[in-house]
């Protein structure tokens, strides 16, 4: 079985992208998969980084063999409770695959987030994977019971995860030979 922990991008209560993590959770769970639903409030708000303060986020990337980042767009980039996540991390993440779901508000979706968090997760030794999913208009998206509007969402996350796990198989078998 296969472990891929969602990390909620913002540390803000109430955001919206809280409702998308909740969501693609969900998907991995109905698709067999262990997955934990890591939030960066959890850390962020005793504003310590300390070895002893992250080993519940440690040890679940070292059991992991992908990963998946909903992050929300804030001007163009990713928030900072999300960088102090990454950061905080370095050989646990290498040789996993990651895939990144953009949320916004607007019509972009988060493209620009992915873009860079493309970039931040290679150098933290991690394969970014192609596929992303982006949740635009995102306050549009979900019913209040945390369900999706358009179940051509349910499609692209599938698709997501299709490629996402090959890689991390692949990966995984690769990390065994080591």
């Amino acid at each position: 079985m296969l472990s891929i922990p969602v990390l909620l991008g913002t540390a803000r209560d109430g955001a919206s992208s809280d409702i998308v993590a909740a969501y693609i959770h969900k998907l991995l769970v109905l698709r067999g998969v262990q997955s934990d639903l890591v939030d960066p409030a959890d850390y962020h708000e005793k504003k310590t980084f300390e070895k002893e303060h992250v080993k519940p986020w440690a040890d679940i990337m070292q059991r992991a063999d992908g990963l998946i980042i909903v992050s929300p767009e804030y001007n163009h980039g990713y928030p900072g409770p999300l960088k102090e996540m990454l950061d905080t991390l370095f050989e646990e993440f290498a040789r996993k695959p990651a895939a990144i779901c953009g949320v916004s508000s607007g019509g972009l979706g988060g493209v620009r987030v992915a873009e860079q968090l493309k970039l931040v997760v290679n150098e933290l030794r991690m394969c970014a994977i192609r596929e992303a999913v982006f949740f635009s208009n995102v306050r549009e998206l979900f019913n209040e019971d945390g369900s999706i509007k358009d179940p051509s969402y349910d499609d692209r996350c599938a698709k997501m995860f299709d490629e996402l796990f090959w890689y991390a198989n692949a990966l995984k078998a690769a990390r065994e030979k080591m």
